[in-house]
């Protein structure tokens, strides 16, 4: 499309075609690989930062195992691989005499109202928070909680049916009562045969897929073994599924968040 002209002692000039010039001139250039890659605001990664964070933290605890503390000169070897996120089953409360600490499973689902963020205010303080709101953003990468609470006995007055829907406190609850300590955990990932013989509750949605590692995949086989607790929304209906688990599933209503009153309100 263009022309050949000669230069004196050196190769010829290309020159362009001026109707190819003015194709030329009409052209907008979109940009290279590179300009292309490049977008047109910056991203906000720190999402993603704070997610492999939790997972790196996890790491750590595998390759540096923790000190058990007792008398000195303990020899105490954790299980091969190192202790994992649920290195903390293990530890037992009070005196070397004492059971194992109960287990308490909770649903790893992210519709579940109860999650590892907010169950210790719910369990331990009686209040339920949302469990994304803002003041829980701290505990959230947690894997492994750990509670105190006082058992109730069969005479104790605070049974009785005048008592207040409103879980207890572990200030307020049994003074004079040793309190149990339980472990709190949302997978099964790290979990030794022994520890079946330990989980008291587990938490669920009603979606089966939360039992597929159990010991018990069958919901009312696993709650012939331990109590299961399903939290919802006052006044909506409890799922078909969880109803058809019988008595061995017990249904609480929370009220929602109200912001403008603190949203402290108890499981009914």
């Amino acid at each position: 499309a263009g022309a050949q002209a000669g230069v004196p002692g050196g190769r010829g000039a290309k020159v362009v075609d001026p109707r190819l010039q003015e194709i030329y001139n009409g052209e907008r250039k979109l940009g290279d690989r590179n300009s292309v890659l490049r977008g047109i605001k910056p991203t906000d990664f720190s999402h993603i930062r704070k997610t492999a964070e939790s997972f790196l933290g996890r790491n750590r605890s595998r390759t540096h195992p923790q000190t058990k503390s007792g008398a000195a000169g303990s020899s105490h070897k954790h299980p091969v691989g190192g202790p994992g996120p649920s290195a903390g089953l293990s530890r037992k409360g009070g005196s070397s005499s004492s059971r194992p600490d109960p287990i308490i499973l909770l649903s790893p689902s992210a519709s579940s109202l109860i999650r590892m963020s907010n169950v210790k205010s719910f369990l331990q303080d009686g209040v339920f928070v949302p469990p994304d709101h803002p003041t829980l953003a701290m505990s959230t990468s947690s894997n492994l909680l750990s509670i105190s609470r006082p058992l109730r006995g069969a005479n104790d007055p605070s049974t009785s049916t005048s008592a207040s829907t409103k879980p207890p406190t572990s200030a307020s609850s049994g003074s004079g009562r040793k309190p149990t300590r339980f472990i709190l955990v949302d997978s099964t990932a790290n979990f030794r045969p022994d520890y079946w013989n330990r989980v008291v509750a587990v938490f669920t949605t009603g979606q089966t897929w939360q039992f597929k590692s159990y010991k018990w995949t069958s919901p009312p086989e696993l709650f012939k073994h331990a109590t299961g607790v399903y939290v919802g929304w006052r006044g909506e209906e409890v799922p078909r599924e969880v109803r058809s688990w019988g008595r061995g599933v017990q249904s609480f209503a929370v009220d929602r968040w109200d912001e403008k009153g603190g949203g402290l309100n108890g499981a009914g």
